[in-house]
């Protein structure tokens, strides 16, 4: 028996007509056979005769034979029956929130009944402000189709990376809301770039966020002058932490876990370490803390415009002590404290202009010169912790252009920033030093792991599953 799906074919309705004759046949087959047996007289009444084939009709009827005949006809009309009836489908549009249009109209211009429009909007605003939604906003709709008409089922949108809206449709017709939080992933991302100017436009060109690379330039800022140090051909590498949304887009800060700067053809590499109390800190390949008590360049990016030392002042126009270092940087380039401490002036100082000084211990000091603004929450007896914004740079008091003016004050006695002695910080031994170096071989066999499977070099990403550590874990301190 052959049937397509929308028509029944012609050998189908063939099937059909014959079994039809066959039953009447026997039927009639029947009725003719208690004829006979009774064989009525002129005077025999019609309900005497039916009378007398009822036994003769009811055997036929319960005769196996009959049966498959009457079971395959009653099979040919439900066959046809479902296949000349329309099929339920669903559909699956994503369509885009115009703009200027809202969710009710967009579900109109999508063919959705007024009613369901309506009914699915009014769920809407029950978890959701429906005016929160931006043009471009894509829109998931589930529709059930019967023959011409349609119904929605179901309707979902992302407001926002990690936000997920449903609406449903009920067994009753009604429509519930729902709004739930996606999970967050995190993908490991390693990249290397040669730097050919400065090392945030390296960053850029292997797709490493901004973010990342000024957290390298922090990590770093304690021993390497990036005016100075750097030069065209130098490389850097890094491999880092990013939570994304479910649909790959980052999500806040990422974490690098390592970073090298190969300056000279010598790499410089870090390592992050967390330690069992949860500290975390960074460390050279030797065990030993990058972080020093005082960063050297405690703003980013800058470039060092004048030395510390006899020089022409350029305003004054005679030679005169120069007792600090400046660094050039557009006006509004945020300033970190050089180490942490305690906020002992920061108000308008003269020609030092808008001036910050922070005292790091009983014979240590920084100062900082010619800001356009404070930071929020920067005044006389605040705390502050290293690498925390404390102002911005600006060209306040006596200044020829936007730059910071700082100074290393030790006993009372301003030093070159750039020279003097800055006390190391932690140095890693015994235990712990043997489990950072089996974190280090991990890492850097990580690294090498997800480089290799890109051509050349460049940036690749992995979804950890499970999730690597962030960082070495190594006993508490």
């Amino acid at each position: 028996m052959n049937l397509r799906l929308g028509s029944v074919h012609a050998n189908t309705l063939k099937v059909r007509h014959t079994a039809s004759l066959l039953l009447t046949g026997l039927l009639i087959l029947g009725i003719g056979i208690a004829g006979h047996h009774y064989r009525p007289s002129l005077s025999g009444t019609a309900g005497a005769f039916l009378q007398a084939a009822q036994p003769v009709v009811q055997g036929f009827a319960e005769n196996p034979a009959i049966q498959a005949v009457t079971e395959t006809a009653s099979e040919v009309q439900d066959i046809a029956t479902s296949v000349v009836a329309p099929t339920p489908e669903a559909v699956t549009r994503v369509v885009d929130l115009g703009e200027g249009r809202t969710f009710a109209r967009l579900l109109l211009d999508a063919a959705i009944s007024s009613d369901d429009a309506l009914a699915a909007s009014a769920a809407l605003n029950d978890v959701f402000d429906h005016r929160k939604l931006k043009a471009g906003q894509e829109v998931t709709l589930s529709i059930t189709r019967l023959g011409e008409q349609q119904t929605l089922t179901a309707v979902t949108f992302e407001p926002e990376p990690t936000k997920e809206v449903s609406i449903t449709r009920q067994a009753n017709g009604t429509y519930t809301a729902q709004i739930r939080n996606t999970p967050i992933e995190r993908q490991r991302v390693a990249s290397r770039g040669e730097i050919k100017g400065s090392l945030y436009a390296a960053g850029e060109r292997a797709g490493v966020p901004r973010g990342i690379m000024a957290a390298l330039v922090r990590a770093y800022s304690h021993e390497v002058d990036f005016q100075r140090d750097i030069h065209a051909g130098d490389k850097f590498e890094v491999l880092y932490d990013q939570p994304t949304a479910r649909d790959g887009s980052p999500i806040g800060q990422g974490v690098i876990i390592y970073a090298a700067l190969i300056i000279n053809d010598a790499p410089k590499p870090l390592y992050r370490v967390t330690f069992g109390d949860g500290v975390v800190d960074y460390f050279d390949e030797k065990g030993q803390s990058v972080k020093r008590s005082l960063l050297r360049t405690p703003v980013e990016g800058a470039r060092m415009t004048s030395g510390f030392g006899m020089r022409m002042h350029p305003l004054l126009g005679y030679s005169k002590m120069h007792k600090g270092v400046d660094f050039g940087a557009p006006s509004g380039t945020p300033i970190f404290a050089a180490g942490s401490g305690i906020v002992e002036m920061a108000k308008f100082n003269g020609s030092y202009g808008r001036f910050v000084r922070l005292r790091h211990n009983s014979k240590t000091q920084t100062a900082y010169a010619h800001m356009s603004r404070f930071a929020k929450g920067i005044y006389p007896g605040a705390r502050v912790n290293q690498g925390d914004v404390i102002g911005f740079v600006g060209t306040s008091g006596r200044s020829t252009g936007p730059h910071l003016h700082y100074e290393v004050i030790v006993g009372g006695n301003q030093m070159n920033p750039l020279s003097v002695s800055m006390p190391v910080g932690r140095v890693l031994e015994g235990k712990t030093l043997s489990q950072f170096k089996q974190g280090q071989n991990k890492i850097k066999q990580e690294f090498r792991d997800l480089l290799g499977k890109k051509d050349g070099a460049g940036t690749q990403q992995s979804k950890a599953t499970p999730p690597a550590a962030a960082s070495i874990k190594v006993a508490a301190k």
